[in-house]
Formats: C-alpha cells, structure tokens, sequence
C-alpha cells in the first residue's frame, strides 16, 4: 500500500486501484485482478500442450532431433522450439493425434518434391514418385514412418540412399490389418545440414 496527498478528496474504488484513509494519511492499492487461466479453452490448449511435449520426448533420443535442431537454425533458438510451433494444432486435448497431415519433422528452405504420390501393394512393397526440374537434384529423400495403432512412435528409415533426381523409390513395410501408414517425406541438401519442410503421404 503505497501513502500520497489526496488533494481531491478521492475515496473508494476506481478500476483495480482502491483509495482509503488512515489515522490522516490517504493511501491507495491494488485489488488482485481475477485470474480466468482455467476456463474450459485454456485447459484445453494446456492439454495439448502437454500432449505434444509427450510426442516430442519419444523422438528426443532419435535421429529426428538432430533433424530437428538443425532444421530450426535460423527459425528457433531449438528444435524443439520448432517441434512445437510447427506441431502444437496437430494435436488434441485427450492425448492424440487430431490430424496426422499437420505434423512436420523437419523445416527448411530446400525445395519440395512435385507431385509427390505413394502407394502401397499387396505384398507391402511402397512405391514413392515425384517430379524433379533439376534443382537441388543430388538432395537425398528422408522419409519418417508412423503407424496410427503406434502413432507416439515415428521412426526414419534407415538404407535408404536415393537422391532427388531419382524420382522414384520402392522399399518394403509391414502393416496390421486396418492400420494406416503415414509416410513424412523430405530432402536433405548434400551436406546433411538444410532440409525441405516434410510432406505427408497416407498409405
């Protein structure tokens, strides 16, 4: 409470400063502002926040971070910093995944693929094509697996060596009966260092 000469006279309440009088002295405070930080929203986005910090924790020991924080040079001061920016409206409030096409695992400036397309056989070989002009043509293709039965669990394909000149790649996948796949693919400049932002395939 802080003391000052009340020329005016002023008593009472104005906004959330109140003014009274003591043993002859005015004096003024603050009334605590009401705190509405739990209305049924911000739950809500607290829940999904949560959510997402949960996804990010089951790929901080893989290679995506590494994916990650480099992808965030230049965006965020971390990769994730960038998971969540990029992943946080992917997610639902009761701790899964709202839309599996809204999540990313990698940013950066290098090119997309053109019409990029997949498709899955019967004997579970995936065939991925698109269209390359020849620019950034010896980037090589990244692509992120997750299942929907084990959707907290993205893993990237290892072996893969194809580079996106190729325009086409075929590897095998296993799949349960009534299990979709989605498929996170991107480009990664030469170097390991610059990437493309990932596009999302639903087999």
């Amino acid at each position: 409470m802080a003391s000052f000469s009340n020329v005016l006279g002023i008593r009472g309440r104005v906004g959330n400063v109140v003014f009274c009088k003591l043993n002859g002295k005015s004096y003024m405070r603050t009334v605590p502002v009401k705190n509405d930080s739990n209305t049924p929203k911000q739950q809500e986005v607290r829940s999904r926040f949560r959510v997402t910090v949960r996804f990010y924790q089951k790929i901080k020991d893989t290679p995506l971070k590494r994916i990650l924080d480099l992808s965030a040079d230049g965006i965020c001061s971390s990769g994730y910093v960038l998971f969540m920016k990029k992943n946080l409206k992917a997610f639902r409030a009761n701790g899964k995944i709202g839309d599996f096409s809204q999540l990313h695992f990698s940013a950066g400036k290098r090119q997309q693929a053109y019409n990029l397309q997949g498709r899955m056989d019967e004997q579970g070989m995936v065939t991925l094509n698109w269209e390359n002009d020849e620019v950034e043509a010896t980037d090589r293709l990244n692509v992120v697996v997750l299942y929907s039965n084990r959707s907290f669990s993205p893993k990237l394909l290892e072996g893969l060596e194809v580079l996106r000149v190729a325009e086409k790649v075929t590897f095998p996948l296993e799949r349960g009966k009534g299990v979709r796949i989605y498929l996170y693919c991107f480009f990664v400049s030469p170097d390991g260092k610059r990437f493309s932002n990932s596009q999302c395939i639903k087999l």
